[in-house]
């Protein structure tokens, strides 16, 4: 079926990207940090169980998500993500300041935001790969590049508004606000405090996460784009159940290679900023002239930059020579990039592969619903995509931890590099059983279906 919903999944794209940008503020997490500490006298360990655990609930809350949004549909299930990521800050704001005990904040951020992004970061990839089944690929990379991009867009205010409030009584413009978020302005005196933050940032993740959701919706069954004729004559199309999905080789083979490629990444990118100043030795690439735009352009400003950006760049690339190949030498060049970078010392080099290593761990996000929806069809694509990313939850626990132990033990993070660099080629390894795979099961299902 085509008709004029051509126009239609331009609006869902919008709301898609509202959606993953809200959403993408849990990678600012750092903000909070040490406000927080200064306010109730925590150790760094005591915050950093709260992003750890705000990350394994995004992961396991994705399963009924996916399972609900596939009977119910895109908007009802992000919306209930909105209302959950909105009570967590509202609720996190009474909770601390009243008991002032860290499993306070790990319930709220932690399990109740975690559960937020876990609801709704699912339904607008589900719902654009039904509307774009002909750029699967670059509109998964469009849509989770709005997350990558969400904390780019929200450490700039949220530092600055973080800040104690200012006791002379002056208060924030809009434009100081625009100025800040854009990073060319400081707001020294303008700070609300991390109690009036916690309330602001629930109730405009609230109310954005709403009306971005409000946007999603599901074309109708059989739907194509205008011109767009679909998988080759005799090409079977596989619309199978999360048990009939978890029962094959490649859905494993998928699950492991996502894993070994995520750990991978955030043992780096989890420590990138003293991974990097140690190289640096205290210097910045960034002219004084360019005030606050200079954040940009540090180490983990470009990474963070080039992690949005990759989430485009390989999906589209996966639309050219499909999502196994991708991954394939995404790995090998990200295995390289953290093999090179042992030796490296030199400063551009050093913003060179920071480009490079965000551009590639990007591309996870693009890759992997792309290929579940390809290898398993879309009618059950939340659910299935919800399991695949479990592989996420576990890397979140397991990277970070592992690389701040490799640090403990030899003061250096050499070993760090290596072994990020031994899981990358592991998961290129793994990219060609998936590759074989995926093919295998293409031709027992084209002579099933001739059959």
């Amino acid at each position: 079926m085509s008709d004029g919903g051509g126009t239609r999944r331009w609006t869902v794209l919008v709301g898609a990207l509202l959606v993953q940008v809200v959403l993408g503020t849990v990678y600012g997490f750092s903000v909070f940090v040490k406000p927080l500490e200064l306010e109730f006298g925590w150790e760094r360990a005591t915050t950093q169980w709260a992003f750890s655990i705000a990350l394994a609930s995004f992961a396991l809350w994705m399963i009924p998500a996916g399972r609900l949004q596939d009977r119910i549909g895109p908007r009802k299930v992000a919306g209930i993500g909105g209302v959950l990521l909105g009570v967590s800050f509202l609720l996190g704001s009474v909770l601390l300041a009243t008991i002032r005990e860290p499993w306070a904040l790990y319930v709220t951020y932690g399990l109740v935001g975690g559960a937020g992004i876990g609801f709704a970061y699912v339904c607008p990839i589900a719902a654009l790969v039904k509307w774009f089944p002909d750029k699967k690929g670059l509109i998964t990379g469009l849509a989770v590049a709005g997350f990558g991009a969400g904390a780019l867009f929200f450490a700039g205010p949220a530092s600055e508004l973080m800040l104690p409030p200012n006791d002379t009584g002056e208060r924030m413009g809009i434009s100081q606000i625009i100025l800040i978020g854009l990073g060319a302005a400081k707001g020294e005196g303008f700070g609300i405090g991390w109690k009036a933050f916690f309330v602001l940032h629930g109730l405009v993740s609230l109310v954005l996460v709403l009306i971005g959701a409000a946007l999603l919706k599901n074309p109708q069954e059989g739907w194509r784009p205008p011109g767009w004729v679909g998988p080759a004559a005799g090409k079977a199309t596989r619309n199978v159940t999360s048990k009939e999905m978890l029962g094959t080789p490649l859905a494993f083979v998928l699950w492991l290679t996502f894993a070994f490629g995520a750990t991978s990444g955030l043992m780096a990118i989890g420590q990138w900023t003293p991974m990097m100043g140690a190289k640096l030795a205290g210097a910045t690439f960034a002219p004084e002239w360019m005030g606050g735009y200079g954040r940009f352009i540090e180490p983990v400003g470009i990474l963070a930059l080039f992690n949005a950006l990759g989430r485009i760049f390989w999906g589209k690339i996966s639309d050219l020579i499909d999502r196994p190949r991708a991954m394939m030498f995404m790995y090998l060049l990200q295995g390289m990039a953290f093999m090179l970078l042992v030796s490296v010392e030199s400063h551009v080099a050093i913003f060179l592969a920071s480009a490079w290593v965000g551009l590639n761990f990007g591309g996870n996000f693009a890759l992997f619903p792309a290929a579940t929806a390809d290898y398993f069809g879309v009618k059950s694509l939340g659910m299935n995509y919800g399991y695949i990313f479990t592989a996420y939850g576990a890397a979140g626990i397991i990277g970070p931890v592992v690389g701040g132990v490799l640090f403990d033990v030899t003061g250096q993070y050499v070993l760090a590099f290596v072994f990020s660099g031994i899981l990358c080629f592991l998961a290129a390894g793994c990219s060609v059983v998936a590759w074989g795979l995926a093919h295998y099961e293409e031709r027992f299902d084209s002579t099933a279906a001739r059959a």
